[in-house]
C-alpha cells in the first residue's frame, strides 16, 4: 500500500511538471531522484544508475539513431530533396491526407524505438506546406505509425505478448487485426472531420507523362529512405548501419561539404532531445532498481475490485509508465496472466482487453519514446495535443470493447 502511494505521487508529480511545460528530459530527471529518494536507495546508488543508464547500449543506440535521423533530416533539407519528395507527392496523390496517413502506417511496419522520429521530417514538410498545426502534424505521424502494433509480429512486444499467452502469430493477427481496423477507422474518422483538404496541386488531372515524371522525381529524391527501408526489413540490418550507410551515400552523391556537415551537427540537433533521451531511460532504470512497478500490480489485484477492471487498470498503469509494448506486456501481464486462466485454458477476451489497455496508456504516455521525441522535433503544445489525442484513444478502447464483450465471448 506505502509502495503504491509513493509511486502515484510521483505520477502527479510527472503531471503537474508537465502540465507547467517543464522540459520533459528535467520532468524525467526530477521524478527519477523523488522516486529514488522516496524509496530510500541512497545517492550511491542513484549515481550508479545513471552511470548504467549512460552506458547502457540501449540508451546509446537509441541517441545515436535520433541524431542520425536529424542528420538525414538536415541533409534532404538543405540539398532539397525534402521539397522534392513532397512536391511528387503531393502531385501523384491528390489528397495530402492521404499521403500522411501512407507515410506513417507504412514506415510503421519498421519496428524501432523512437520510429515516429523516422517519418516526421515528411510529415512536418507535408503538414506545413497545408497549414497543419504542430498537433496535427504529430498526432496524424503519432497514430498511424502505431495502427499495426496489436498485430504485426516484427514488434518485441507483440512477440512478447504471443509468447506469454501462448498463441501463434496468425492466431493473433486473426484475433486482434479488428482492433487495427478500429484504429484506422479513428484515425481517418478525426483526419477527415478535423483536416480541410487544401488542395496545391493546380492541376488534379495528371498525364501519365507527368505522373511517371513525378513518380522519377521522388524515386531520385527519396532513394535514401527507401534505401534504409531495403536494408533493415529485407537485408535485415541495424537501423543505425542503415541511417549511417544512407548518410554517408547522400553526402558522397550531394557532394555534402564539411561546412554543411557541421552546421547540420551544430543547428539541427537539439541537445534537449539526447537529455530527454537519458531522463526516460533514467525512470525506467530506477523503476527497475526500485522494483516499484511490482507492489503497485498486486495491491490493485488484491483489494477485491472487479476482475475485469484489474485486467484495464495494471496494463493500463504498466503502459503509461514504460511507453513500451513490451514494457506494459513484460511487467503487467505476469501478474494478470492467472486472472485470465479458467479452468487451464486462456481466456483470449480476457487477454485482448488487457493488451487493449496497455496500448491505450502507451499512447497517452510521454514515457513513450515516438511521443516525447516527435513533441520536441515539432514544437507541440502538449495541453493542445492531448485535447486531440485523448478522445481518439477514448473512443478505440469503447469501439473496441464492444466488439470484445459481444464477438469474443
Amino acid at each position: 500500500m506505502a509502495e503504491s502511494i509513493k509511486l502515484f505521487s510521483v505520477i502527479v508529480l510527472i503531471v503537474v511538471l508537465l502540465r507547467f511545460r517543464v522540459d520533459l528530459g528535467l520532468t524525467m530527471f526530477i521524478a527519477s531522484l523523488t522516486l529514488s529518494l522516496l524509496f530510500r536507495i541512497g545517492l550511491k546508488t542513484v549515481f550508479y544508475n545513471i552511470y548504467l543508464t549512460i552506458i547502457d547500449p540501449i540508451t546509446l543506440l537509441l541517441i545515436g539513431t535520433v541524431v542520425f535521423v536529424y542528420i538525414l533530416s538536415g541533409i534532404l533539407k538543405r540539398t532539397r530533396s525534402m521539397k522534392e519528395i513532397v512536391g511528387s507527392l503531393q502531385y501523384m496523390v491528390n489528397d495530402y491526407r492521404l499521403i500522411l496517413f501512407f507515410i506513417a502506417s507504412f514506415l510503421g511496419l519498421i519496428p524501432m524505438a523512437s520510429g515516429a522520429m523516422f517519418s516526421a521530417p515528411l510529415a512536418k514538410e507535408i503538414g506545413e506546406s497545408n497549414q497543419m498545426s504542430p498537433e496535427e502534424i504529430m498526432l496524424s505521424n503519432y497514430w498511424f505509425r502505431h495502427v499495426w502494433e496489436f498485430i504485426w509480429p516484427l514488434v518485441p512486444g507483440v512477440v512478447l505478448y504471443t509468447s506469454m499467452i501462448g498463441i501463434s502469430s496468425r492466431e493473433l493477427m486473426v484475433k486482434q487485426f479488428p482492433f487495427s481496423i478500429f484504429a484506422l477507422l479513428v484515425g481517418f474518422a478525426w483526419m477527415y472531420l478535423h483536416i480541410k483538404k487544401r488542395n496545391n496541386n493546380k492541376n488534379n488531372k495528371i498525364e501519365h507523362s507527368n505522373f511517371r515524371l513525378q513518380l522519377w522525381t521522388f524515386l531520385k529524391s527519396a532513394w535514401s529512405i527507401l534505401l534504409i527501408i531495403l536494408l533493415v526489413m529485407f537485408f535485415k540490418v541495424h537501423l543505425l548501419i542503415a541511417l549511417l550507410i544512407s548518410i554517408v551515400l547522400l553526402m558522397v552523391v550531394h557532394r555534402v561539404s564539411v561546412n554543411m556537415f557541421l552546421e547540420i551537427i551544430r543547428h539541427d540537433i537539439p541537445i534537449k532531445v539526447v537529455t530527454m533521451i537519458i531522463g526516460i531511460m533514467l525512470f525506467k532504470q530506477i523503476l527497475d532498481t526500485t522494483n516499484s512497478l511490482e507492489p503497485i500490480s498486486r495491491f490493485l489485484s488484491e483489494i477485491g475490485i472487479n476482475i475485469w477492471v484489474i485486467l484495464f487498470l495494471i496494463p493500463l498503469l504498466m503502459g503509461s509508465l514504460t511507453g513500451m509494448t513490451a514494457g506494459f506486456v513484460g511487467v503487467s501481464f505476469p501478474i494478470i496472466l492467472p486472472l485470465m486462466m479458467k479452468n487451464g485454458s486462456l481466456n483470449m477476451s480476457m487477454a485482448m482487453f488487457a493488451y487493449l489497455a496497455g496500448f491505450s496508456g502507451m499512447m497517452l504516455s510521454p514515457m513513450h519514446l515516438c511521443f516525447s521525441l516527435t513533441v520536441e522535433y515539432l514544437q507541440v503544445d502538449l495541453t493542445k495535443l492531448y485535447k486531440k489525442l485523448l478522445p481518439n484513444v477514448l473512443i478505440l478502447i469503447i469501439i473496441s470493447s464492444v466488439y470484445i464483450f459481444i464477438f469474443t465471448q
